[in-house]
């Protein structure tokens, strides 16, 4: 196992001995001081894996001495600081954490401290989980090669422009996870007419950007955060510090996209028939309306067709759901397969089907539910022969109040109509209820 160095700043010879136990434990060589200055001065000439800091010193706070070790290069966010304390303050907890303290202990519970140790204390940050493609504008060509040196080295991907316009015509034929801009570039366009451009496309807003400036404008800064940047760092830069400001940048996009990811997977779920991949009944209700709507609007054909597959009762009983369920799964991708993108197919319930059929006429829906009736007939699913009812009707276009409800019931009395003349056909329902 390797062993880290920890430096403890502990005042109390009793806690000394209680952390130095905890210590030994993960085989840790530990050096312990009493005061801030202490500890100051081997931060500055030695290097630490951990940084233990008590809350309260002889000569400074715990805080304070937080603040002070993360002024100096190498400890800016590389090397993690705990406190270990008895106050329960949460003001002063949060000033602890506002100052650089990677974690809070209590004196009485170094349970959690032990557990800290185990887990995460060593990780180093410099071997990053996530890595991403960035798009890096910078006019100075010794501080972009430091820069796209320190982030290679981290795994990213970096590909580096000196001018905005070059950049842009990247970023439009590429995809990036993170853009890293200079305020100054060369060209007319500067990093904020980037940052501005970027986020006029909605399509990017979830693309982090990070801003660079060896200007100390507040309001600039401000411009640049009000306009899209995600994140600001001013100049000399520290190469640690944008190592980490990148990483958390692209932590925080790899966990929204997966958020997204997820949204969008338990929307489909909603949506969808599980069996046989169709639209479900819900979809029907919600999308449907809006599909008759769209066709009032702009007097364009709309067709429904309702399938129920003949004597299905049938095959549960004599061949099992098992079997059955095949037959729903196979006849939903004969549906499918006949739809056009438009096309909205959907599993009513049971063995019931609806397709609603945009931009399509009477008769073309008719001998469209013709060529599904004979498909159905010859798919043969499981080595079954399957046959199918099938009902159409259109929306009457001149009625503005032919709504989804009556399309559905036109369509399914033509299905009810196909089984009462022998099944396994195809009845077209014309009459206007408006008009009975």
């Amino acid at each position: 196992m390797q062993s880290y160095k920890v430096l403890v700043v502990e005042p109390s010879n009793v806690y000394q001995l209680v952390i130095q136990q905890v210590l030994e434990e993960h085989e840790c060589n530990s050096l312990f001081v009493r005061t801030g200055k202490e500890a100051k001065d081997l931060v500055e000439y030695s290097t630490f894996d951990l940084v233990c800091v008590a809350m309260e010193l002889r000569d400074m706070s715990g805080v304070e001495l937080c603040q002070q070790i993360r002024a100096i290069e190498g400890y800016t966010q590389t090397i993690p600081i705990v406190m270990i304390t008895t106050n329960e303050d949460n003001s002063t907890l949060e000033n602890a954490l506002r100052a650089g303290a990677n974690e809070i202990f209590h004196k009485n519970s170094l349970t959690k401290f032990s557990s800290f140790l185990t887990q995460q204390a060593f990780n180093k940050v410099f071997e990053p989980q996530v890595t991403g493609k960035i798009l890096y504008l910078e006019d100075s060509p010794s501080q972009s090669a430091l820069v796209t040196a320190s982030l290679e080295a981290q795994g990213h991907q970096v590909t580096h422009f000196a001018r905005g316009d070059n950049a842009l015509t990247s970023f439009a034929q590429n995809d990036y996870d993170l853009v890293l801009t200079d305020i100054f570039l060369e060209g007319s366009l500067t990093g904020l007419d980037v940052v501005q451009t970027i986020r006029c496309d909605e399509a990017n807003k979830s693309i982090p950007i990070l801003a660079i400036s060896a200007t100390g404008d507040s309001q600039q800064k401000l411009e640049l955060l009000r306009n899209g940047a995600n994140d600001y760092v001013a100049k000399p830069i520290i190469q640690e510090e944008v190592i980490m400001r990148v990483l958390n940048l692209l932590t925080t996009k790899k966990l929204l996209d997966e958020l997204e990811k997820q949204r969008k997977h338990f929307k489909e779920v909603a949506m969808k028939d599980q069996l046989t991949g169709l639209f479900n009944r819900h979809f029907l209700m919600e999308v449907g309306p809006k599909s008759i709507n769209e066709a009032h609007r702009h007097q364009h054909a709309l067709s429904m067709l309702v399938v129920d597959l003949d004597k299905f009762k049938i095959i549960n009983d004599t061949k099992g759901h098992a079997t059955g369920d095949t037959v729903l799964e196979s006849i939903g991708s004969t549906l499918l397969n006949s739809c056009r993108d438009e096309d909205i197919a959907c599993r009513f319930g049971g063995e019931e089907f609806v397709l609603v059929l945009p931009h399509c006429n009477l008769n073309d829906a008719q001998l469209k539910a013709e060529a599904l009736r004979k498909l159905i007939e010859q798919s043969k699913p499981a080595g079954l022969v399957v046959t199918a009812s099938i009902g159409v009707s259109s929306l009457f276009l001149e009625e503005s109040t032919d709504d989804i409800a009556s399309l559905f019931s036109r369509a399914d009395a033509g299905t009810y109509q196909a089984k009462a003349n022998g099944r396994n056909q195809v009845v077209v329902i014309i009459e206007n209820p408006v008009s009975k």
